[in-house]
């Protein structure tokens, strides 16, 4: 073989090395790795711990793809009085959790929102796009609001006769509803009943406005720190009344819960009053 057929074969043979290492790279093969978007995986937004606000804490799946989380930053929504910093969240096993934290001491959850800076770090030997994220999270003390909903109730004090009038007369005066009296009132499931406990003097043929009883009601129920703390929203309907008696109304109270913290199997409640006296009117 001559030396300008060895240099020919040398020429093909560095062409045919030369394609394949394009080749390899455009199927990814050789050269430096892609870098990764380190995309934010979440599931859910609340922390929730038990009702005593110390065991079974939970926490929120969490994980970036490619990168490993370290919290950097912890901003309590502006007027709220939780006091978190970096030390009390940490970030393993793809999950968020909350630690070194005593939610027993803190009112039940509404709207604790807390913004959380995370920096990010390769967790392989491709690089990431970018070395920070944010998340918004809640966290709040779990709560079952119907056990408290009774004393709510209870604690809503009285509404007297003249309540039910705007007018500075006495023609009511015989009408006491105590909610806080156990022989006159009675709470069962989502009913509560309540009986006249002023059952002296009077007149039969005095009226009962509903309206009246609609708007004492909301208004107890708006001030009362239990259901301020709970719920969003009261409404006060008038159902009917006592098919068999005018002395009897029933009226309806729906609840909206200002969070998923709180959980009740009941946010519609009746209210049955019995004046045992007078009539109720429209």
């Amino acid at each position: 073989m001559t030396n300008k057929n060895i240099l020919k074969i040398l020429v093909i043979m560095i062409a045919v090395l030369s394609l394949f290492a394009v080749s390899c790279r455009k199927s990814g093969g050789g050269g430096d790795p892609t870098p990764i978007d380190p995309t934010k995986s979440m599931t859910g937004d609340l922390l929730i711990v038990s009702a005593d606000g110390k065991t079974n804490l939970n926490s929120i799946p969490l994980r970036f793809a490619g990168a490993n989380a370290t919290v950097t930053k912890v901003e309590v929504e502006k007027g709220k009085t939780l006091k978190l910093d970096t030390t009390n969240f940490i970030v393993e096993n793809n999950a968020l959790k909350l630690t070194k934290f005593d939610l027993s001491k803190e009112d039940a959850a509404v709207s604790n929102k807390v913004t959380l800076t995370f920096d990010l770090s390769a967790s392989s030997s491709s690089p990431i796009t970018r070395y920070t994220d944010t998340a918004d999270i809640f966290v709040g003390k779990y709560s079952n609001i119907y056990s408290n909903t009774y004393d709510a109730f209870t604690n809503l004090n009285e509404i007297q006769g003249d309540d039910f009038t705007i007018s500075a007369t006495d023609k009511h005066k015989y009408i006491t509803f105590k909610f806080n009296d156990d022989t006159k009132t009675k709470f069962e499931t989502n009913t509560f009943n309540i009986t006249n406990s002023n059952t002296s003097g009077g007149d039969d043929a005095n009226e009962l406005n509903v309206k009246d009883i609609e708007s004492l009601l909301k208004d107890r129920l708006q001030k009362n720190t239990i259901f301020t703390t709970y719920f969003n929203d009261v409404k006060v309907s008038f159902v009917s009344t006592n098919e068999t008696s005018e002395f009897i109304a029933t009226f309806k109270v729906d609840l909206t819960p200002k969070s998923a913290l709180f959980e009740t199997p009941y946010t519609s409640y009746n209210f049955i009053f019995n004046a045992q006296k007078g009539k109720w009117v429209q």
